[in-house]
């Protein structure tokens, strides 16, 4: 749950209105990460699953969806430093 906190307060500070920004919904804290979904008026509309990668000190991040109950990933970034969470994330869903 920490972790998930970690990275909500790591991205608000980064940039107060990115959640705005992206239709942010369905936050979900994960043992090792934050998921949530992407909605409005964002191109890419999907579930971004950031987690933390303990042996490097770093995050991964995935974009993808839910089809026909299967998880697809459609993109992942992985060893992405904090101050970098904001701008991976706008790169894809924006």
């Amino acid at each position: 749950m920490t972790i998930a906190h970690t990275i909500n307060d790591q991205i608000n500070a980064m940039d107060r209105m990115a959640f705005a920004a992206w239709g942010t919904k369905e936050k979900v804290a994960l043992n090792n990460g934050l998921q949530f979904k992407t909605s409005g008026m964002v191109k890419r509309k999907c579930i971004v699953k950031i987690t933390y990668n303990e042996a490097l000190d770093l995050y991964d991040v995935t974009f993808g969806r839910i089809r026909k109950f299967e998880w697809k990933i459609d993109k992942q970034v992985d060893c992405v430093y904090f101050d970098q969470l904001v701008h991976v994330i706008d790169d894809y869903v924006q």
